[in-house]
């Protein structure tokens, strides 16, 4: 009895536990076995591809939840939606003498300047502005600045399926073609009629709303949200919507906007997981202990 005792203490007193915690981001995809160079070696680590994959099913995962969202809606989110309506709403009622306003006031200095809002709606600058973010985490092992290219790519992604499904359905003939504020058809696709929401609007502010959340400044706020309000100048000042439909569009990218970097910050402060994995090194062998934050 006694010599199986001892053995046992042996047995133990030949192994060392070691154990590491290393971080996880929210793709929770990380494993790594770790051997000593004198026995056997093998290592998994994540690729770019790996990341683009896992990153795409998050994306299809979010949009899903923003379909499912109102079933789940407590009554701040009613009020806010509510709000949103209503400002919309009464917005109507100034859309006429907002745009009078904005056509007896033109100048070669304001056609300059709100030039940079008509750019930065453009959908095209939010595509280089997602994939330049994307990329540059990607590249760089970044997580948190990869992430915030997904958020933006989704953002714009769903923000605008929502605009332009509406667009569509409301049929609301745009200012220029001086058929007046309340002028609906239904179910169009031309350009001439589909005013209600601005889709510039939607863009600007679905890339502001994004990189204000994730940046947390009040500078870097005020900034990103003032550009993206010279992009709503620039489309009532060019004639190209109404007050409206430029209150519309901005609503809809914000809150689905906020949306996504909420579904994410909250997918980042998920149970750890752990993981117990032998582990052979040259300072002992033993057991491993990885926790995924």
């Amino acid at each position: 009895m006694k010599r199986i005792s001892l053995s046992v203490i042996l047995l133990c007193l030949s192994f060392e536990m070691n154990f590491s915690i290393l971080n996880f981001n929210d793709s929770n995809i990380y494993a790594q076995i770790h051997s000593d160079s004198s026995s056997f070696s093998q290592e998994k680590k994540i690729t770019s591809i790996d990341l683009i994959k896992n990153d795409l099913s998050i994306a299809v995962d979010d949009g899903v939840r923003l379909v499912k969202a109102p079933l789940h809606y407590n009554s701040s989110d009613w009020l806010t939606l509510g709000s949103v309506l209503g400002g919309t709403a009464v917005a109507f009622l100034a859309d006429k003498e907002i745009r009078n306003m904005a056509l007896r006031n033109h100048s070669h200095s304001l056609d300059n300047i709100t030039k940079i809002g008509k750019t930065y709606g453009e959908a095209y600058t939010g595509a280089i502005i997602s994939g330049v973010v994307y990329a540059g985490g990607l590249f760089s092992g970044d997580n948190e600045i990869r992430e915030t290219g997904r958020m933006l790519f989704e953002t714009l992604a769903y923000a605008g399926i929502i605009t332009t499904v509406a667009k569509s359905i409301i049929g609301r003939s745009r200012p220029y073609t001086n058929e007046g504020a309340f002028r609906y058809r239904g179910f169009q696709f031309k350009t001439e009629t589909t005013s209600l929401p601005s889709g510039h609007a939607t863009v600007a502010f679905a890339v502001s709303s994004v990189l204000a959340s994730r940046i947390d400044n009040l500078y870097a706020s005020i900034g990103l949200y003032g550009l993206a309000s010279l992009t709503v100048v620039q489309r009532i000042y060019d004639d190209k919507h109404w007050l409206s439909d430029t209150i519309l569009g901005a609503s809809i990218a914000t809150i689905v906007g906020k949306t996504i970097v909420h579904y994410g910050e909250k997918r980042d402060k998920q149970d750890a997981k752990v993981f117990l994995y032998p582990s052979f090194s040259p300072m002992g062998n033993g057991f491993a202990l990885q926790v995924g934050l």
